[in-house]
Order: C-alpha cells, then sequence, then structure tokens
C-alpha cells in the first residue's frame, strides 16, 4: 500500500501556519507530516513546533539559514521515511484548507491517472483566483511520486520560489501527464497583507526574478537536449 508524506516549508508564517497544520495534522491516511522552517525570524519555528506536540506523526525541521523554498522542500523530502513513497506540498499560509482538498489532490496519483496534480485555488478571493486562472503552473499544491519528486526538485534547489515553474517545466520534458485540481474556495495570506505593501512587493518582486531566473535556465536545458537529440540522430 502507498504511504503519503506531506511536506510544509514555512518562512515567517506566524500569523497563518497553525491553521494548516491544526487541518493536515488529524488526516489518518497521512503517514507523515514534516514542517520545514527555512530560517524564519519570527515565531514561526515556535508555532510549528507547539502544533506538532499534539499529532504524533508531524515532526518539525529547522533550517537555521534561509535557504529558500526549493531548498525547503528538498529538506521536506529527506526528511521523509524511507518508506513515504507519495508527496504532497502545500504552503504554510493557505486560508480555507480541509481534508478534503488533500483527499482530491492525492486520489488521481493513487489511481495512477497522472504522474503530478497541481491544485487551482477557486472562488476563493478574487486575486487569487485570478492569478490561477492565468499561472495555474506557479501553484505550490502538488502531489507526486516521491522519486519523480526528488528527481526534479533536486536539480532546482537553489531556484527559490522558481522551484514550481521548474518542476512544471521538468515534468513537461520528461512527458509527465499533469492533471489540474481545483480546490474550492481555497486562497493564501498575500505577501502584502502579511508584510504590508513596502515589504510585500519588494518579496513578490524577488519571487518573479527567480521564476524567471528558473524558466530560462530550464528552456535553455530544454533547447540543448533537443539539439543533442538531433545532433546525434544525424551522427
Amino acid at each position: 500500500m502507498s504511504q503519503v508524506g506531506v511536506v510544509i516549508p514555512a518562512w515567517n508564517e506566524e500569523h497563518d501556519i497553525r491553521p494548516v497544520l491544526e487541518t493536515v495534522g488529524p488526516v489518518e491516511w497521512l503517514a507523515k507530516i514534516v514542517v520545514i522552517d527555512d530560517g524564519s525570524t519570527d515565531n514561526t519555528l515556535h508555532v510549528a513546533r507547539d502544533c506538532a506536540q499534539n499529532f504524533s506523526r508531524m515532526a518539525v525541521e529547522h533550517l537555521p539559514d534561509n535557504q529558500g523554498k526549493a531548498a525547503a522542500m528538498l529538506a521536506g523530502m529527506r526528511a521523509l521515511p524511507k518508506e513515504i513513497d507519495t508527496v504532497i506540498f502545500i504552503d504554510a499560509d493557505l486560508i480555507g484548507l480541509t481534508a478534503d482538498h488533500l483527499v482530491r489532490l492525492y486520489s488521481p496519483i493513487k489511481e495512477k491517472q497522472c504522474e503530478m496534480c497541481v491544485a487551482i485555488f477557486k472562488d476563493g478571493y478574487w486575486r487569487t483566483d485570478y492569478s490561477q486562472r492565468y499561472a495555474p503552473n506557479l501553484n505550490g499544491q502538488r502531489c507526486l511520486p516521491r522519486e519523480a519528486a526528488e528527481g526534479a526538485i533536486g536539480p532546482l534547489a537553489d531556484s527559490g520560489y522558481g522551484v514550481e515553474i521548474g518542476l512544471t517545466l521538468y515534468a513537461r520534458r520528461k512527458k509527465w501527464r499533469i492533471q489540474y485540481i481545483p480546490w474550492e474556495g481555497m486562497t493564501h495570506d498575500m505577501k502584502e497583507n502579511k508584510l504590508g505593501w513596502r515589504e510585500g512587493y519588494r518579496i513578490r518582486a524577488m519571487m518573479y526574478r527567480q521564476i524567471l531566473a528558473t524558466w530560462s535556465r530550464q528552456w535553455w536545458q530544454a533547447r540543448r537536449e533537443q539539439w543533442t537529440a538531433l545532433r546525434d540522430l544525424g551522427a
């Protein structure tokens, strides 16, 4: 039987992480839940450890320095027990998360209908609805086989917020089947709400730079692979 683990990377999410952990913690079919505190400077680590005391399958790992989202996701996977063969990634600032959302994200993987599932927020908040409609591949809520996740995210460890677009481009190169699963009533706390407009926009700009840099690297890698394949055919 497949065993499912959850990885939750968190950076300065003291105000949002508790409801997420209190939703995920009681879900009995999850074999392990790993929270990665990515060098937070607020009380995220304290809140996560406090929640983990209530759930035997929840563990909290602390990275002393902020290494970026991709590195935190990779650290979370490596902290899962070896018997875990499927991994779900979720963000620490979700609003409206339910156990049913997790079931819907995992079911297509369980039934081997695809190699990766990506959640799409719907009817939660107009700004996130709009961004999800036009940029669904930036969503961090995903489910995929652990082996595939490690192969994809390992080379992306330094990509920060670019990990989602990098993971999608990797999946396309490998010709994975991808399913997009609507998550009704879901949104996340906007950075501008959490950090204020000035700091929120600064972090958002950094996020978009990392996304663009990852997309560019992945695009050139795909072109090189195509050129190599064509050269080998002509040899």
